[in-house]
């Protein structure tokens, strides 16, 4: 008897403390951010159009006086190919040649670097996204934070987007 009582007091002790853990799981508080709206506020915020802009300028003013040259070489061609003698067209389309690879070349790199420049300034802003969201949950007493887009309904009172977008430092 004695056994008995033993194995039912444990299974007894065993099934409080598992109902215990669930209910500590359901008082999750959860939250949740529109990180494309952050995203979004905080490359405005850091000017990050304008500084990758000012990064590439020269680039890109030496692609457009490329272009216009071969705007003038096209526009001479048109003009005065007919009366041009057989060498002179051919080096003038030589030239547009050249021109047109130089510019397609140069172009290419152009933007190959932008995209790796622009993928490295949206990494920043997502770290300082996520150290946002980690201070926040922390801060508020949040134990699960949720991307906006992954949410099918939710009360206004658990977005923080407003919050990380003005904790970002």
């Amino acid at each position: 008897m004695k056994q008995w009582i033993k194995a039912a007091s444990l299974s007894l002790v065993i099934l409080s403390s598992s109902m215990y853990a669930n209910a500590a799981e359901a008082a999750q508080k959860v939250g949740y951010v529109a990180t494309g709206q952050a995203m979004a506020q905080l490359a405005k915020r850091y000017n990050v159009a304008e500084k990758l802009r000012g990064e590439f300028k020269d680039r890109i003013d030496e692609l457009r006086g490329i272009e216009s040259r071969m705007k003038t070489k096209v526009d001479k061609m048109k003009r005065d190919g007919e009366l041009m003698s057989s060498s002179d067209r051919t080096k003038l389309q030589r030239e547009m040649a050249s021109l047109e690879s130089n510019y397609k070349l140069k172009a290419k790199a152009l933007q190959e670097d932008q995209r790796r420049r622009g993928a490295e300034e949206e990494q920043k802003l997502v770290q300082k996204i996520r150290k946002a969201i980690q201070d926040v949950a922390k801060r508020e007493g949040y134990d699960i934070i949720l991307d906006a887009n992954a949410v099918l309904h939710a009360s206004p009172k658990d977005d923080l987007s407003s919050k990380v977008i003005s904790a970002v430092k």
